[in-house]
């Protein structure tokens, strides 16, 4: 399929698959220039007359037999992507043998070489690229798999399921034989072959089976597994405590490689991870790589059950699996660690990357209606927002009645293929819930605003609170339903103190926690035997994934931020009033003024600093200002130069005023139990770190020598990493010499650079630019591996106030880079397109330049339909501004 005839996929367009696959023999003879597979496949019609449709692509075929006979010409027709044989028996067995060079498939996708081993990735239609098969997710069959390889070269061989077999065979050669007693879709299908080191550990499930647990890595980088295997068996066991779900194969493998495309992925039994994702000691890795590790161990592990036994009926129902397997790992994590701080997290990571996708011109519902490649598929959309739809289910129903139609989920649809219509049916039927209007959510993109009025009556005592809800137009949906939006809620006295919520229409959940629901675009709720006007704190824990239109007092918000016993929205009431104060830095400085910091704000900040009665985890959570990204959001322009005054004068404000209180907390947590990897450890680390930020800012020259000091002397990777970004954004003399001694230390651990060229391509600095196009042609940068440039293109596009730094158009250079490395991977190609989601909030200069390379990239012969069809949409914005 050339790029110049994409064809668009439409969700109305599905329909159940003609044939059923009732059993399927794979065998591999792995070469060193070459792969040769053998599949073998019972075939049973379900539709009369259909001809049989198999996916394939880039496949050598070498034969084709129906029930052991070989079939003419004539009897097949074969194109580029499909093998279609058109008149068969209605049941029987399809061979085929093809020939693969899994050395020179740089997409990263079906089977292909990574530092040795063989490996394969076949989510979302990889499997098509290993041999040809009904390469869809409703065709869910039983997997019996041969390996063969060189013994020297590959002494390990795994699949999914149990090993059935080993042995030697000639020539130096050995094999391994798997089956795995679950039917699955080919996307599940995991292949790895090669020399790696391995720990091994077990579990007992809690009817007293015993899992054998492993974990490989590279020789040498297995003893970096460790945390990796302690958070695997703490999800298998809060999975059976939280949802009674036992894991059913007889072993759990992990792999870790370095060249991976995504995160992680799920494969039954054989989990292949991005080795970012598994490998930690104190020493190369931070507290985040710590929790990233816990929490995608965590979600991959959840896949058993919601996503492998559990599947999708087609790939526009993608959030049935992610967004489900996201609120899991959520939970997880807040199980874990801190609940408050964790949902805090999840809401930053929404806001900062899903609602500009929202609001941008790639915008589209949790369920697509079309696609022009699956693999875009792969969205904050589909998995952060689609948790979130989760999430309002449960705070619906309460925990309780969501536990009991996750359990009606799993007996009603246990080895099927399913829809995100049918989870919505179990949670709404077990509860006796009407979820029709919820599901809007699915259908509708956009971000809904919620616009509050208040009126108190002292007479009647009364307390009127007008909630209207709009949703701004998206691409192919100008206008909007209204959605059905839970509202978790609560009152304080003038003193801090929780007051009754009375009102016909709260009602409490199986939780215990008053929860209003806005279903109409305008609705008024009348609350009674109030003798003060309330000060309302709405959205506790963040329960709907709206924007809050809310033109309250700058004292209800530093009220809030002090006395809110919901941890989620006091810090909800910092951040709102950081924005605002950053808003009226922009306008000062728009005007010609002399930008002043709201001291009201200030003063709050310093008291929550030292408030002994905030755990460490919370206020730093509290005490973060608001990113750039969520800045952006607020604002109908993109000024980068503006924002990085305003931002710096804010930092810079809060430095400076609070010296004093921010060397107290730095000198009482710097090196306590400095390599402990606790949570409560880790929280002192970042609440530390973070006042050597804002006294960074002040750059006297006390701060700069503490920068130094602690790089110099730092016993974790976490305190040398955030000594290493402060040391790059400041004027300290040796700031050069020092960022090289780090590459000259890490150079061989490839893990480690992505920090390197992470720290560098996201500073606030003037020349960021020319540093990255430097870096780009470093000896050490590898552009096939995708962390690689994720760490520094990646990096480097979501650095807002640099990448519209209208004084050094990034442009050219970035999307030359797009076009480039879409003709060897495609799915790394449209993810960084992302970085140009804020396209039609460029000045109009910015937008002429960026929309003149969009168009270079746009009319590459070969570019490929998931860059294309991430690009187009920006065009299209562009042109109707």
């Amino acid at each position: 399929m050339s790029s110049a005839e994409p064809i668009r996929q439409y969700l109305k367009d599905y329909q159940r698959p003609a044939f059923a696959i009732d059993e399927f023999h794979l065998d591999f003879d792995l070469h060193e220039d070459h792969a040769q597979v053998r599949s073998r496949f019972r075939y049973r019609k379900l539709v009369a007359d259909a001809p049989l449709v198999l996916d394939g692509v880039g496949l050598e075929l070498l034969q084709l037999q129906l029930d052991e006979r070989e079939l003419s010409a004539g009897a097949y027709e074969k194109t580029s992507e499909s093998l279609t044989i058109k008149t068969l028996p209605d049941q029987g067995w399809i061979q085929t043998v093809v020939r693969l060079e899994p050395q020179k498939n740089t997409s990263l996708e079906g089977l292909y070489r990574s530092g040795g081993l063989f490996v394969t990735q076949c989510e979302a239609q990889g499997f098509r690229k290993i041999t040809y098969f009904l390469d869809r997710p409703d065709v869910m069959t039983s997997y019996f798999v041969r390996v063969e390889a060189d013994r020297a070269r590959y002494p390990v061989l795994l699949s999914n399921g149990d090993r059935i077999s080993t042995r030697d065979l000639e020539n130096g050669r050995h094999e391994a034989v798997w089956k795995d007693p679950h039917k699955k879709p080919s996307y599940l299908f995991a292949l790895v072959a090669g020399d790696l080191g391995v720990i091994r550990d077990q579990f007992e499930t809690r009817s007293g089976r015993h899992v054998e647990l492993e974990i490989y890595a590279a020789h040498g980088r297995q003893e970096r597994c460790h945390h990796a295997m302690e958070s695997l068996k703490k999800a298998m066991k809060w999975d059976e405590q939280a949802y009674g779900r036992e894991y059913d194969l007889g072993n759990y493998m992990i792999v870790a490689i370095d060249d991976f495309n995504a995160g992680a992925m799920e494969n039954k039994g054989l989990n292949i991870f991005n080795s970012r994702l598994v490998l930690a000691d104190p020493q190369t890795a931070t507290d985040a790589d710590y929790h990233a590790i816990e929490s995608v161990v965590g979600h991959e592990y959840f896949h058993n059950w919601t996503g492998n036994r559990v599947t999708l009926c087609n790939w526009f129902q993608l959030s049935l699996k992610e967004g489900l397997t996201v609120f899991r790992d959520q939970e997880f994590s807040a199980d874990m660690t801190d609940r408050g701080v964790q949902r805090i997290r999840d809401v930053d990571a929404l806001r900062e990357r899903q609602f500009p996708e929202d609001a941008g011109p790639n915008a589209h519902p949790v369920r697509p209606e079309s696609c022009l490649a699956v693999d875009n598929f792969f969205t904050m959309t589909i998995y952060e927002k689609g948790a979130e739809l989760i999430r309002m289910m449960q705070t619906t129903v309460g925990r309780k009645g969501f536990r009991r139609g996750m359990d009606l989920y799993f007996e009603r649809h246990d080895g099927q293929a399913v829809s995100t219509d049918d989870f919505a049916a179990a949670i709404a039927e077990a509860n006796q819930a009407d979820f029709s209007q919820l599901k809007r959510w699915y259908s509708q993109a956009g971000t809904p605003v919620v616009r509050v009025q208040e009126q108190y009556d002292q007479a009647s005592q009364e307390y009127r609170v007008t909630l209207s809800q709009s949703c701004p137009s998206t691409p192919g949906q100008p206008e909007k339903a209204p959605f059905q939006i839970p509202i978790r809620l609560g009152f304080l006295d003038s003193s801090g103190r929780e007051l009754p919520c009375v009102a016909p229409e709260v009602r409490v959940n199986s939780d215990g926690a008053p929860l209003l629901e806005l279903r109409e675009a305008e609705r008024q709720f009348v609350f009674t035997g109030l003798r003060e006007k309330p000060v309302l704190s709405l959205f506790r824990e963040f329960s709907a994934p709206v924007i809050v239109d809310w033109k309250r007092d700058d004292e209800e918000l530093l009220f809030l931020m002090s006395h809110d016993p919901d941890g989620f929205n006091r810090r909800e009431a910092g951040q709102t009033m950081a924005l605002r104060v950053l808003e009226r830095l922009v306008q000062a400085l728009k005007c010609g003024e002399t930008p002043e910091v709201n001291w009201g704000f200030v003063k709050a900040y310093g008291q929550a600093l030292l408030d002994e009665r905030i755990s460490a985890a919370e206020k730093a959570g509290l005490l973060t200002l608001p990113s750039v990204a969520l800045f952006a959001q607020t604002q109908p322009q993109v000024d980068a130069l503006l924002w990085r005054r305003a931002r710096r004068t804010l930092v810079g404000a809060l430095g400076h005023a609070h010296q004093s209180a921010l060397w107290e907390v730095y000198r009482r947590w710097h090196g306590v139990d400095s390599t402990s990897m606790a949570t409560e450890v880790a929280a002192t680390r970042e609440l530390k770190n973070q006042a050597l930020a804002l006294l960074a800012s002040t750059q006297t020259s006390q701060a700069l020598e503490v920068l130094a000091d602690q790089y110099a002397s730092a016993k974790t990777m976490t305190d040398r990493m955030a000594a290493l970004a402060l040391l790059v954004e400041s004027d300290h003399p040796e700031r050069e010499r020092l960022i090289e001694a780090f590459h000259e230390q890490w150079k061989s651990d490839s893990l480690v650079l992505n920090k390197w060229f992470r720290v560098q391509a996201s500073a606030d600095r003037d020349g960021v630019l020319k540093r990255v196009q430097a870096l780009m042609g470093h000896p050490s940068f590898q552009v096939q591996n995708p962390n690689h440039v994720y760490s520094l293109l990646g990096a480097f596009g979501g650095n807002i106030l640099h990448f519209h730094d209208p004084e050094h158009c990034a442009y050219p250079f970035f999307l030359g880079w797009v076009g480039a490395i879409d003709a060897k991977n495609p799915q790394v190609a449209a993810r960084l397109c992302s970085s140009l989601g804020l396209i039609q909030k460029l000045e109009p200069s910015l937008q002429k330049q960026a929309q003149q390379e969009i168009q270079k990239v746009l009319e590459l012969s070969t570019l490929s339909r998931n860059t294309r069809e991430r690009l187009e949409p920006m065009m299209k914005l562009v042109s109707r501004g």
